[in-house]
């Protein structure tokens, strides 16, 4: 796996590494990553004889970089290895077929940027995959291999209002339209990229376009990320995120104006000479 996994993705592995101990291993993802060939001949080379699962993010929730999922799990399959992809962040920001990107698992969090309800999500498991994978909840139905996958959501009662909310979540970005959403995820990620650049801003994300999207990441030293955070909630309202010490995830998402993204910079332009 990477290095900008996220710990609910990254510790279900630390588990099992530590209850059946299996090998874990990690490479570095550059800082920003270049370009797509850039990640594949990382992961070709990290590959051994004993690896059995590639986990990536599809897009990493450390800088936001969209990883060229296709490509890896196609090297994943070229290689007799399981492709397991954490697409917690796509759903709602780019557009997504499950079945051209090729992969044997992929799960994700659709509260995210489609903006379903909290506790909703979905696991997808390429129909050549089935019988091979162990339920981790057994009601009902769970070794009958006629259900493929439904098999694996034999859990007894769902939540139905959260069901129904992920349906009209889905509802809402289809009549907007997945490719309107994802350009504009992307036009506005580049105009608050470009403009903390011109800021002085570090910038971790991917100058190739085809490898960010809503996400942009830099760092801003000397400010303090924790105390720029505090500051511009009590004075402005504006909620970012980011990690120490200097590092500053923003993210676009496409119900945001230009305007809002200028409160913000405006915002951070009246901070930054409080600390000059």
């Amino acid at each position: 796996m990477t290095d900008q996994e996220h710990p609910g993705g990254e510790h279900p592995w630390n588990l099992r590494a530590k209850r059946y101990g299996i090998a874990v291993k990690t490479f570095t993802l550059p800082r920003p990553v270049e370009n797509p060939a850039q990640v594949l001949n990382l992961v070709s080379a990290a590959i051994t004889p004993r690896t059995r699962v590639l986990f990536f993010s599809h897009v990493t929730t450390f800088s936001g970089v969209v990883l060229p999922a296709k490509e890896l799990c196609a090297l994943a399959r070229s290689r007799g290895i399981i492709s397991a992809v954490d697409g917690a962040h796509v759903p709602g920001m780019i557009r997504l077929n499950l079945h051209d990107l090729g992969c044997d698992l992929y799960s994700a969090s659709p509260h995210k940027w489609l903006q379903a309800p909290k506790g909703s999500g979905f696991l997808y498991v390429r129909d050549e995959m089935i019988d091979r994978i162990w339920n981790t909840i057994a009601s009902e139905g769970w070794d009958d291999s006629k259900l493929r996958a439904e098999r694996f959501q034999r859990i007894g009662s769902s939540n139905v209002p959260a069901l129904w909310g992920l349906r009209a979540s889905i509802r809402l970005a289809n009549d907007i339209g997945m490719d309107r959403i994802e350009a504009r995820h992307r036009r506005l990620c580049d105009y608050i990229l470009a403009a903390m650049i011109k800021r002085g801003a570090v910038s971790w994300t991917s100058p190739d376009p085809s490898l960010r999207c809503a996400i942009a990441t830099v760092n801003v030293p000397p400010i303090l990320r924790i105390d720029l955070e505090h500051w511009l909630w009590k004075e402005k309202k504006i909620r970012i995120r980011g990690a120490e010490p200097n590092k500053l995830r923003l993210s676009t998402p496409y119900y945001l104006s230009k305007a809002d993204i200028d409160r913000f910079l405006d915002g951070f332009d009246e901070y930054r000479k409080t600390k000059t």
